[in-house]
């Protein structure tokens, strides 16, 4: 366990991803940013949706340092910049929620003009409907079409 890590971070579900995440284990990461990791998330019916990991364990955002909550935002924008140069979505929603993981983690979800809960938050559609994996060639394809804005837009990045 590295120092940064205390006792609530070693039984943190999302601590274990980014452990897999960096041993690269999780097939649906995208790249390590400075102050994060972004993945690939698992609800394909909204295409595109990442999910953006802190690299640090931290239940809230106001108790990073303000360099480190900036730096984090800096990059969510970036991702946020990224997916919606290759989705065009007509919106994308932010979440930040942590009830269920206690560890700062931002969803990214494009949201499209064709979705009749359009207008609803992406928690109210059943989840056997939201949670759903693209083909194979589709989700590499996506993966890179991400990996290359992202590269374009934060050249710190490690694409993975």
């Amino acid at each position: 366990m590295t120092p940064e890590r205390d006792a609530t971070a070693a039984r943190c579900g999302i601590c274990a991803m980014i452990e897999r995440i960096a041993a690269g284990a999780f097939p649906d990461a995208i790249a390590e940013l400075p102050r994060s990791w972004l993945i690939l998330g698992d609800a394909q019916f909204y295409r595109g949706y990442c999910v953006i990991l802190a690299k640090r364990h931290a239940r809230e955002m106001h108790t990073l340092s303000r360099g480190e909550a900036h730096e984090l935002l800096d990059e969510l924008i970036a991702v946020a910049k990224a997916i919606e140069r290759v989705t065009k979505p007509l919106k994308l929603n932010y979440e930040c929620l942590g009830n269920q993981e206690p560890h700062v983690h931002w969803h990214v979800f494009p949201r499209y003009a064709d979705d009749r809960m359009r207008l609803e938050p992406v928690w109210t559609r059943p989840m056997d409907e939201r949670k759903r994996s693209l083909p194979e060639s589709d989700r590499l394809k996506l993966i890179a079409a991400i990996q290359a804005e992202i590269r374009t837009l934060m050249p710190a990045a490690r694409l993975i």
